[in-house]
């Protein structure tokens, strides 16, 4: 049997991917080169959208359902703090920082991404649709630094503390 997992984990679970599923919810975010891709390329974002919220919910799947809907709407207050600095920023820098940042939880192993998974899905899905930004090395500076400035945030609300003592992939130090 395994142990179970603290409200404080199952936030620290959920939210990247919830994180993902705000950005990509949002609407105009992604858009085809092609415009006669339209319909493609929102049938492709819905089911990113549908995956991604199903990942965000899956670490509360066990709960009552009144001690889920609490920390679901814990994970949204949490988020919501985050995704307001997001209003004038890019919809490719947010991507870069939120893919950044769930790169940082698989390395130190607080997220294993597993393939065929929703979760890698998706990523492979947003990575695909946004790599025209992955390889703009001050883009990429830039997302560091706003990776390492969220985990801070986060940190101020008591998730990620122990495994991220040192310093972030960027060579940042964060507490």
């Amino acid at each position: 049997m395994t142990a179970a997992l603290s409200d404080r984990q199952r936030i620290e679970l959920a939210l990247p991917a919830y994180l993902l599923f705000v950005l990509t919810s949002a609407p105009g975010i992604f858009t085809p080169h092609d415009s006669t891709q339209m319909d493609r390329a929102e049938a492709d974002i819905s089911g990113l959208c549908t995956q991604l919220r199903l990942v965000s919910l899956e670490p509360f799947a066990d709960l009552t359902p009144k001690k889920r809907d609490a920390l679901v709407r814990r994970l949204q207050r949490i988020a919501k703090v985050e995704v307001a600095q997001w209003k004038d920023q890019s919809a490719i820098l947010v991507m870069l920082k939120l893919r950044i940042f769930l790169d940082e939880l698989i390395n130190r192993q607080i997220v294993i991404l597993w393939e065929g998974t929703p979760m890698d899905w998706a990523i492979r899905q947003l990575t695909s649709m946004s790599k025209h930004g992955f390889d703009e090395p001050e883009l990429v500076a830039l997302a560091h630094a706003q990776a390492a400035e969220m985990l801070i945030s986060f940190q101020k609300e008591g998730f990620y503390l122990p495994v991220f003592a040192g310093k972030f992939s960027n060579s940042q130090e964060v507490d």
